[in-house]
């Protein structure tokens, strides 16, 4: 029998999500915990790839096992084994063929900014502070230009191989202030290459203090140069927040940031 869960964790605490020999990461520990249930190692395949520090709320992750549990006492049992920094919120039993990752429709990623006059010791973990954004509609109108199927090479992170891919198509990109001095940066694709995310925001950053024009983010777009959109935001602020499957997919509507 496959099964899917669907994991939220913080990721202050790990070295990613992908399994890496001798530091803790999101899929060992899943992987301990499964084992620990069923008494023998069991690997299993994760959706989306978070880096050192990007935490979830709408993980999804498949793997094999016996049916000698049902879902909602294999979740049980799974967080029991769990520390308290990454949960499975749900589990459901999936077709034989399901793969989290090449069946994933959309992602969606929040990334969360405080521009307030002083940091949050409560929210340190999961935002990322910036000074004096003053331009957003600016950053809205750069949003925007996201959107559509682009090559996002400008926007590539170190880690992406130099034969890949780096065309993805963005369904949604939006600016959204919260509060008065907090702002949340909402985008969903199809995928990401590495440090995309952190890239796409990074810019909107550098227009909303004005170091940077909507024209010149339109030509990082228009005339792709490898990792040309240098100003990587700190991985902290950053969350993934849903991963969709379509209506006959798992956990459909189960994911909201908040």
């Amino acid at each position: 029998m496959r099964y899917a869960l669907l994991a939220e964790y913080d990721g202050s605490g790990f070295h990613g999500s992908q399994l890496q020999k001798g530091v803790r990461t999101v899929q060992g520990e899943l992987e301990a915990a499964i084992s620990r249930i069923y008494g023998s190692p069991t690997r299993l395949s994760m959706a989306g790839r978070t880096d050192t520090g990007v935490h979830a709320l709408g993980q999804v992750a498949a793997f094999d096992a016996d049916e000698r549990h049902d879902s909602a006492t294999l979740r049980e049992a799974l967080n029991y084994h769990l520390d308290d920094d990454v949960a499975v919120k749900e589990v459901e039993a999936v077709a034989q063929d399901f793969d989290p990752r090449r069946h994933a429709e959309k992602r969606e990623y929040v990334f969360s900014i405080n521009d307030g006059p002083s940091r949050s010791p409560l929210r340190r973990r999961h935002e990322v502070r910036t000074k004096k954004l003053q331009n957003l509609e600016e950053m809205k109108s750069v949003a925007a230009l996201y959107v559509g199927s682009h090559d996002f090479a400008s926007f590539a992170g170190p880690a992406t191989p130099d034969d890949a891919s780096t065309v993805r198509q963005i369904f949604a990109a939006e600016v959204k202030q919260d509060e008065a001095s907090r702002y949340r940066v909402l985008i969903t694709g199809n995928a990401f290459v590495h440090q995309q995310v952190r890239r796409m925001t990074g810019a909107l950053v550098q227009v909303g203090t004005g170091k940077l024009t909507v024209a010149e983010v339109r030509d990082l777009l228009s005339n792709p140069r490898r990792g040309a959109a240098g100003w990587p935001l700190s991985p902290e602020g950053l969350c993934l927040s849903r991963i969709e499957y379509g209506k006959d997919g798992p956990f459909s509507g189960e994911t909201e940031y908040n």
